[in-house]
């Protein structure tokens, strides 16, 4: 793969931008992984373009290691080491810039989430996190990045990621006009009317920043549809439907779909470890005949509490199935810090307990949650399951629902919401849900559990083909592709609408 890539990109310095690291410095010395799954793609997508990392000082072992190494670190990436570089906001600009901005006003936006009579509401707290914390850190972010793209051998290739940094590219742009410029989003794009919810100065500069880019890319094509309309309807931007395009100050900028992937290889090497082994061994000393599983962030997007009443009502409606099904919840503790996801972790602790409470027996339990961190214990549910759950009320994507299309080993099926980003691929292999209707959650769970060996085998044997087809080499690849053919050339930084 990297040599594919090296091969294949235009002569140039590539530059991954993301508020997380590569990797995350130990208090005893040392890296460990950066979580979740955004950071395991693009360790892989830095490794294959052998590009530098730009990355925000988050907390205060961070902000000392770059202290300690004048903000420039050598980090282990998968096989080899990459350079990172810090940004360094103080403690009160990340807050604001983070958790009081990006999270959750911007998470709950892009995710549709706010219970628009009542939230948000955007006060001078609103304001002082934008003004002095969101801008504030892009504006850092995009700093060291033209530091490092100055002393770079090429023309510099940046490649922003994700919903913190959206000011970014317009600002890298404005000191580096002749750099190629490229921001993934990983999250929903929402309808034009949703972005309404912010101030109208603050939605045209996350417009204006965004299109400093060369591509925005997206997961999906109604993503891609719906930035198109927020440019042209929010924005007065002229826009090119058929070729996907927005003009904006005397350039083209180009919107394209990748949906994200995994690495097959070395998920399916980690399905077959001793360590998960261990875990499925555990999971058989318990296991119910027939099992749904769920690994998820306690994130509200996830939609969890829904997913339980769907459960409740399968019980109720076919009381057949008690003491033949649990529902094993592992579920990873998301922003505890943040009173709104502190308090949907204690609605989810409740409703498991109303459930095993009415439904439970001296024998069976109907519900068993577990909430912790284990990669392992993870992959060993997604080897074993009968029927998964992945409801979210909108994903950008949701890598869960393809590493379990890819490990799973006992013919199970996916029920998934039409929602997720990765249901465009995976439609024709799932049993579809709209993630709000409990009644149809509960018949598709029913119908997963019941359906004949033939057809459970047939959904998932393609699930799991087309994960194997579109994994994450090829969305490197294809992204490596349009920056060739769209904005390679040396002429492109001039060219004209």
């Amino acid at each position: 793969m990297r040599a594919y890539v090296a091969h294949t990109l235009p002569d140039c310095s590539p530059i991954v931008v993301c508020n997380r690291a590569p990797r995350e410095p130990k208090p005893e010395g040392g890296f460990k992984r950066g979580a979740g799954g955004v950071i395991t793609a693009l360790l892989t997508l830095a490794e294959a373009t052998e590009a530098d990392w730009v990355a925000v000082a988050r907390n205060e072992d961070e902000r000392q290691l770059a202290t300690s190494h004048d903000a420039t670190v050598t980090v282990p990436l998968l096989n080899s080491t990459g350079q990172l570089h810090y940004a360094m906001p103080t403690k009160e600009q990340y807050e604001m810039y983070y958790g009081v901005f990006a999270n959750p006003v911007l998470w709950f936006i892009q995710h549709y989430l706010w219970d628009l009579g009542n939230e948000p509401i955007i006060d001078d707290r609103i304001h002082q996190a934008w003004a002095e914390g969101y801008v504030e850190v892009n504006r850092l972010v995009a700093a060291k990045v033209v530091e490092v793209a100055r002393k770079a051998p090429r023309r510099p290739l940046v490649l922003v990621h994700d919903y913190q940094l959206y000011l970014v590219p317009g600002l890298v742009r404005k000191a580096l006009p002749g750099a190629m410029l490229q921001h993934f989003v990983h999250v929903p794009w929402p309808t034009p009317q949703y972005w309404k919810v912010l101030p109208k100065a603050m939605r045209d500069a996350i417009l204006d920043g965004l299109l400093g880019c060369d591509i925005v890319g997206f997961q999906s094509s109604l993503d891609v549809r719906n930035f198109l309309l927020t440019c042209e309807e929010n924005a007065g931007l002229q826009v090119d439907e058929r070729e996907r395009a927005v003009f904006y100050g005397g350039r083209v900028v180009y919107a394209r779909h990748y949906p994200i992937s995994i690495d097959v290889g070395t998920t399916s090497r980690l399905a077959a470890s001793r360590g998960v082994k261990r875990q499925e061994r555990d999971l058989a000393s318990w296991r119910p005949p027939r099992l749904i599983a769920r690994i998820d962030r306690t994130d509200p997007s996830k939609n969890i509490v829904r997913g339980f009443i769907a459960y409740d009502k399968l019980l109720r409606y076919h009381p057949e199935l008690r003491g033949e099904v649990e529902f094993y919840a592992f579920l990873q503790p998301s922003r505890q810090d943040v009173a709104v996801y502190s308090r949907y972790l204690r609605q989810i602790r409740q409703t498991v307990g109303r459930i095993n409470s009415d439904f439970g027996t001296e024998t069976w339990t109907p519900v068993r949650l577990e909430i912790g961190e284990s990669e392992r214990k993870a992959v060993a549910s997604l080897k074993n399951f009968d029927v998964l759950l992945v409801n979210p009320v909108y994903d950008g994507l949701n890598l869960v629902v393809k590493e379990g299309a890819l490990v799973n080993a006992t013919n199970g099926v996916i029920v998934l919401s039409e929602n997720a980003g990765a249901h465009e691929e995976l439609q024709a292999h799932v049993l579809s849900i709209n993630p709000f209707d409990v009644e149809a959650t509960a018949a598709a769970l029913y119908a997963g559990l019941t359906m004949g060996l033939e057809e459970r085998r047939r959904l998932n044997d393609g699930a799991r083909e087309v994960v194997r087809a579109n994994d994450i080499t090829r969305w490197i690849s294809r992204q490596v592709q349009d920056i060739r053919d769209l904005v390679a050339t040396p002429a492109h930084a001039g060219r004209e609408a």
